[in-house]
């Protein structure tokens, strides 16, 4: 039986087909096993891109949230700075980055609150990568609820970065991973536009089209150039591997458009278990990425189930005074 719809994106409270609310149109069904195959796949793939640069600290960072959000049962900016700051070296970010000045600030006793401003003192007008590909851990834990897959994703972004470039390029980017389990690419594209076209600067809404052919993506590194370098590999290819080598063809590949890309191709397409690329991954890294992914699917499970059975309860009838 299919499941209706029960995100609460602004997507889904605008947008209308002739006839009928998108709140009504059935959310495309994916099953158990696939929905685990694709969710590993979103964080394998991540690490499997990144260590193409020789680097793991987007992955890193990713776990530590991902495994914060299952223990804790949600985002708490303190914990991720905690868990982030006691980060061995070779898995920290790199040490020019927003996130690794973010981090410095932290440990020399800048509050959680206000340190994504503070941060941008610091490294100002640049709008950094790095919140990208570490969220992807919330599109499976908030799978089947747009809203709050939204906030997660803007405060997991705001903890390090205060501009709106890389919060809402994180928000989209996590709502297209979301959308990847279960649509095609063009489609989840569409959807996500829609959902955030009056969020987000008009450069990056641009960022959220099917690129047409012979169509170019941007150059750089700062998060609009990352997401769009990520989205013409997935258009070029047709598993993570093909995606991951579209990168590393494009010009001055970056380790944020390689974990992001390899993210993004995970939801889409799932994960060889023969692949070259995941073979070359450390053991135990693969396992812990592994154990979370499937924790995140069981977890996204329990809290819709349990919002689901709040949302149905029958009104309590009122005491008499």
């Amino acid at each position: 039986m299919p499941q209706k719809i029960t995100d609460q994106t602004s997507l889904d409270k605008t947008a209308s087909w002739p006839g009928c609310s998108i709140r009504e149109v059935e959310l495309p069904t994916i099953s158990e096993d696939e929905l685990r195959r694709r969710s590993r796949g979103i964080l394998l793939g991540m690490a499997c891109g990144e260590s193409i640069a020789g680097t793991l600290g987007f992955t890193s960072l990713a776990l530590e949230l991902g495994e914060s959000v299952v223990g804790r049962g949600g985002l708490e900016p303190e914990l991720l700075l905690e868990r982030w700051t006691r980060l061995e070296p070779a898995t920290s970010p790199h040490p020019g980055s927003i996130s690794a000045q973010a981090l410095r600030l932290y440990l020399e006793g800048f509050p959680a609150e206000g340190l994504a401003e503070a941060t941008a003192r610091v490294v100002p007008e640049r709008s950094g990568d790095g919140p990208l590909a570490r969220a992807l851990p919330l599109a499976i834990a908030a799978r089947q609820d747009g809203a709050l897959l939204k906030r997660w994703a803007n405060q997991s972004a705001s903890v390090t970065h205060s501009n709106l470039t890389s919060r809402m390029a994180t928000v989209g980017s996590c709502l297209l991973a979301r959308d990847l389990l279960t649509r095609g690419l063009e489609e989840s594209l569409a959807r996500v536009a829609q959902a955030l076209r009056e969020e987000v600067p008009l450069r990056l809404s641009r960022a959220f089209r099917h690129p047409t052919s012979g169509e170019w993506p941007e150059s750089g590194d700062d998060a609009v150039a990352v997401l769009s370098q990520a989205v013409h590999a997935l258009a070029a290819a047709t598993d993570l591997d093909g995606v991951l080598q579209e990168l590393e063809n494009q010009e001055q590949p970056n380790q944020g458009a390689l974990a992001l890309g390899g993210g993004l191709a995970g939801a889409a397409f799932g994960i060889d278990p023969s692949s070259r690329r995941l073979g070359r991954l450390d053991h135990a890294l693969r396992r812990r990425l592994e154990e979370l992914a499937d924790q995140l699917v069981d977890f996204e499970s329990r809290d819709h189930a349990a919002h689901l059975a709040a949302d149905s309860a029958p009104p309590q009838p009122a005491r008499p005074d």
